[in-house]
């Protein structure tokens, strides 16, 4: 701005200097004719007055006005001549001649004055364009001399750091720069006044509020006309907001891989422990049967180590099924704080006396739909990953709150807006570096001992979290800690739970149960259960085998895989309905019944049971999907 000022008033002082030059000489011939008036005969006074008028003529810097003017001055220089009998005489053409060459140099003399004003005053508008151009953009545009000091501040600075050019005019560029950015502002300034410029980069600045903003920067030497550099030119942009909104892609980005690759793993560990159930069906239900069978103390004991080494694999392949969401949960209307407060004792056991264990509950009732033991299973991975991660002592802390989400959809985590629990537990341990924080979530990954993790822990509550409609994040410095931080939708209290619809009826005696199964092992365990148990049990390979036997007798129920040869247990199912409504069905299979519904593996209304089952579980769903009471099946 100021400077377009300037530019402005030299071309004004340039069309002023050169018109009182024309009205100088003018009145230098005004007082040569009146000298003259006194040596020369009036005709003389009268012909210096009339060459004065195109030199005045000029000063309109109109070159038309001028000859005019002469063309009127020759006229009246011929008449006067002509007058005085000067007709035809050398004098008359003297003086015509000076008068036509007056006229002549007055008129280019117009012109070239004309031209220099012309562009003087386009000079003027480009730099009033410039200097609104300057003053009206966003940008931050400052300049400064060679020392630092600024000399210039337009409106886009003023908007971008608070300060006014009257504040910021006069005091050092490293009024917007952060104390941590000081250092290397000489050597900036020295490349500068050198004549070479900084070219593009991107650094932070401090605003009048004390606000830190990212900003990109251009910073370039200004020269005078011989080339000398007089001033340091710096444009700033503030792209706060656009590194903020590429941050978040990038962590979308990284997050939808993430979950893909989740996704994939998930299905993956699945199909594995699919399969591993059966076998586990068959080694826990014969080390059951040998247990019976067996009086013998240490034959029983290593029978029972055996049992519990099952048992654990057991427990492994479920946790393999919740990671890949396949192993079914209840989800009740359940208080988080109440989830802490009982989970507390078992917490504070488990971590043990070098680390204190601080609970912060919720101002406000939390209520979420969630299995109770599944939500003690995330404090308890987060409290132990949080234990190993403080060997030498230190700090958990639990905490629940209230959080509303708006309708963002740039927001992180991605979860619809709404009101939402957060649950965060924050350590002060080891901490991790980025690239162990980007794999926790993954199952088998672990950076503990093999014989201190599964790497499952953490892939078990990331599957919690996200089949219950939450997002799971964390935050983690080295040498400092971190912090899990987990969001649940809430719900309306209240829920009533849902009625026992079993209705009393006899015992097991004499119940016709059919068993379908391909696994002539799972289908022996089951027969072998339910004979021991006084039903009445056949047997078939497949389902039109299964079929079959139904055609030829009666059952009252029909115990079948979801996946079999021939004929599935699902089409088996939706035809013994259509043809046998009173026959009950019980399906079995090794996914859950969520992922069996989406394959359209199972029917509603009928019961589901997973493997690897034992004989306690097989026979309380039969006895459930017969309406038989655990009483009533005793009696």
């Amino acid at each position: 701005m100021r400077y377009g000022i300037v530019r402005r008033q030299r071309a004004g002082a340039l069309e002023s200097g050169w018109r009182s030059g024309l009205l100088v000489i003018a009145t230098l011939l005004a007082i040569v004719a009146a000298v003259a008036d006194f040596l020369t005969p009036p005709d003389v006074v009268f012909f210096w007055l009339v060459v004065m008028a195109p030199v005045l003529a000029a000063t309109l810097l109109r070159p038309w006005a001028v000859a005019v003017v002469g063309l009127v001055a020759l006229l009246m220089v011929w008449v006067m001549t002509v007058r005085h009998g000067l007709a035809g005489t050398t004098a008359q053409t003297v003086r015509l001649g000076a008068i036509l060459g007056m006229t002549v140099l007055s008129a280019a003399f117009a012109h070239r004055l004309g031209v220099l004003e012309s562009r003087a005053h386009r000079g003027a508008e480009k730099e009033s364009t410039l200097a609104a151009i300057v003053h009206s953009t966003e940008d931050a545009v400052i300049m400064t001399d060679l020392d630092g000091t600024i000399t210039t501040w337009n409106e886009g600075a003023t908007r971008q750091y608070g300060w006014s050019a009257e504040e910021a005019i006069g005091r050092e560029i490293s009024l917007v720069y952060p104390p941590d950015s000081m250092d290397g502002l000489p050597e900036t300034l020295a490349t500068l006044r050198r004549g070479d410029g900084t070219g593009a980069f991107e650094a932070r600045r401090v605003r009048k509020d004390g606000a830190v903003v990212d900003v990109s920067v251009s910073m370039s030497p200004v020269r005078d006309r011989h080339g000398r550099v007089v001033a340091v030119a710096c444009i700033e942009r503030d792209v706060t907001v656009l590194k903020r909104a590429e941050e978040q892609r990038r962590q979308i980005m990284e997050r939808s891989a993430l979950a893909e690759r989740l996704e994939s793993l998930g299905q993956l560990a699945g199909g594995v422990a699919h399969d591993f159930n059966n076998l586990l069906a068959i080694n826990l239900n014969y080390l059951d049967f040998v247990l019976e069978q067996t009086s013998d103390p240490d034959a029983r004991q290593d029978l029972t180590r055996a049992r519990a080494s099952a048992e654990r694999a057991r427990e492994l392949t479920r946790q393999l099924l919740l990671f890949a969401r396949q192993e079914p949960g209840d989800g009740d209307v359940i208080d988080l704080d109440s989830v802490i407060e009982d989970a507390r004792a078992l917490l504070g056991r488990t971590i043990g006396g070098h680390v204190e264990l601080i609970t912060r509950p919720s101002p406000q009732p939390l209520a979420i739909r969630a299995d109770w033991g599944r939500m003690e299973q995330i404090l308890l991975n987060l409290v132990i990953n949080a234990r190993d991660a403080m060997p030498d002592g230190g700090t958990v802390i639990i905490e629940a709150a209230p959080v509303e989400l708006d309708d963002d959809p740039d927001r992180l985590p991605p979860l619809p807006a709404g009101s939402y629990a957060q649950l965060q537990v924050s350590d002060t341990g080891t901490g991790m570096t980025p690239e162990v924080a980007a794999r926790i979530f993954e199952p088998f990954f672990t950076t503990k001992a093999k014989q201190h993790g599964t790497g499952l822990g953490l892939a078990t509550v990331y599957a919690i979290v996200t089949e219950s409609g939450g997002d799971i994040s964390v935050t983690s410095e080295p040498q400092v800690g971190t912090t899990f931080r987990i969001l649940l939708p809430t719900v309306t209290a209240g829920t009533a739970p849902p009625d026992d619809a079993a209705t009393q009826a006899s015992g097991s005696a004499g119940r016709r149960v059919l068993v379908a199964e391909d696994d002539p092992e799972v289908r022996r365990i089951a027969v072998r259960i339910l004979e021991t148990n006084g039903y009445q049990v056949s047997q078939a390979e497949h389902g039109r085998a299964a079929l079959d036997r139904i055609h030829r007798r009666p059952f009252d129920l029909l115990i079948t895989d979801v996946i079999m040869p021939e004929m599935s247990g699902s089409r088996l199912a939706e035809t013994v309905r259509m043809q046998y409504p009173g026959l009950r069905i019980l399906l079995i299979s090794g996914y859950s019944e969520e992922t069996a519904r989406v394959q359209h593996l199972v029917m509603d209304g009928v019961p589901l049971i997973h493997k690897p089952f034992t004989a306690v579980e097989l026979l309380d769903a039969v006895r459930q999907a017969l309406g038989v009471t655990a009483d009533a099946a005793n009696t």
